[in-house]
């Protein structure tokens, strides 16, 4: 009986250091953090279709810088008959709309604020693909955690399971008890095939956001871990925030762009001028040579509706803002309270439960040795430290999501090193 004791003290101790981590399974690619930003980067379709919008910015712009009004020609020709004699007459027309208000210096100006507005957002659709890249492999990382957690667990309860049935054989305990546990080795081979799945589907999300085919879902390379540092004061945050934060950038261009809509509007007022030069020849033999200036007169039309429309885009624009600052503060603060309380939480289970439970193996393990605990009392703990692990899991999932949001929050990169 002493060495059947010894063979499920011996699988209760393996189970704190069993990780399926360390065996690859055949075929399947690792992709780190790093790997998966920088991949996104390149292959997002999301940011493609942003990258795109850019592209259409920077044509706009060249739009603007060209000068929109081509010279037009005429060629006029008429027959004279008078007399009893007739003539052709002809000219050719030369005429070049020219614009004195300044409008194109405008229309540029409108145009390189539209451009930077959308450089702002395409950064900021590059933080938030970041974002969630950082997000679902960190969601990739806590499955295959807990995949290796279940893992453990079957392997400890069949190992369990084969002791009962030798002491069983030997008389120690009845049938009842053996049927109990290999009822646990049911239920843990159902938790850990659930766990696979999860692992699957997880790795499928990890390919997708990043821009790979999830029927070929790289599987993810790092361990979750309490992060190194601590971040900065919430004010600090606050700071790089109102600065960097590309959303905001966003929208301070939008205000620009509106401001010079409204100046563009003005100078939409003030009448082109027209320059007309002319050739040609009258009755056959008569040449004629002048030239002529036009300009519309702003009678009835004064671009005032243009004008009102503009300002009221750049009181909305300014509104918009305050309202984003404000909303961008109370980000930080609270994406700083739920990291701090995260970080908070998986420190004192990591010191308080795991390493409780790791100390008590060392005494379970001597009881069992002495023949003073049955088998029943080591599948208790067993679930006890199970859903510990799993609990500890989960908490430092949580920790490195508080971080993405945070980062996020204060407009800066995901730490990648998980």
């Amino acid at each position: 009986m002493n060495r059947y004791v010894r063979l499920a003290s011996v699988a209760v101790i393996a189970l704190s250091f069993v990780s399926a981590t360390q065996a690859e399974e055949a075929g399947k690619r690792r992709i780190s953090l790093d790997q998966a930003l920088a991949e996104a980067a390149t292959l997002s379709p999301v940011l493609a279709a942003r990258r795109a919008s850019l592209e259409e910015a920077e044509a706009r712009l060249i739009t603007a810088e060209t000068y929109p009004h081509n010279p037009e020609l005429a060629i006029d020709g008429a027959n004279r008959e008078g007399g009893g004699d007739s003539s052709t007459d002809w000219a050719v027309r030369l005429t070049q709309p020219m614009e004195i208000g300044g409008q194109r210096g405008r229309r540029v100006a409108r145009a390189s604020a539209d451009l930077d507005t959308a450089v702002a957002g395409f950064r900021r659709e590059e933080r938030l693909l970041a974002a969630r890249v950082a997000a679902v492999f960190v969601e990739s990382l806590r499955a295959r955690e807990l995949l290796d957690v279940e893992r453990a667990n079957a392997e400890l309860v069949q190992s369990l399971a084969d002791v009962a049935g030798k002491r069983f054989e030997a008389g120690d305990i009845p049938q009842i008890e053996v049927n109990l546990a290999q009822a646990q080795v049911g239920r843990a081979e159902r938790s850990r095939r659930l766990a696979r799945s999860a692992y699957d589907v997880a790795c499928a999300a990890l390919a997708e956001v990043v821009g790979l085919d999830p029927m070929h879902a790289p599987e993810p390379l790092g361990e979750l871990a309490l992060p190194p540092s601590t971040p900065a004061p919430v004010s600090e945050l606050l700071a790089g925030a109102l600065l960097h934060r590309s959303d905001l950038e966003a929208l301070r261009s939008t205000i620009e762009a509106a401001q010079a809509r409204i100046e563009l509007a003005r100078r939409e007022v003030v009448p082109d001028l027209a320059l007309q030069a002319f050739y040609g020849r009258e009755d056959g033999t008569d040449r004629v040579l002048g030239g002529g200036v036009a300009i519309r007169i702003p009678l009835f039309n004064r671009n005032r509706g243009a004008i009102a429309e503009a300002r009221a885009s750049e009181r909305r624009a300014a509104s918009d803002h305050e309202a984003a600052e404000l909303r961008v503060r109370r980000e930080v603060v609270e994406a700083r309270i739920r990291y701090e309380a995260a970080v908070d939480v998986t420190a004192t289970l990591q010191e308080n439960v795991v390493g409780t439970l790791e100390d008590n193996l060392s005494l379970l393990q001597r009881s069992f040795e002495a023949g003073k605990t049955g088998w029943a009392e080591v599948l208790v703990f067993r679930r006890e430290f199970i859903d510990s692990r799993r609990a500890f899991v989960e908490s430092l999932a949580n920790v490195w999501l508080a971080s993405v949001e945070l980062d996020l929050a204060a407009g800066r990169s995901p730490v990648t090193a998980p």
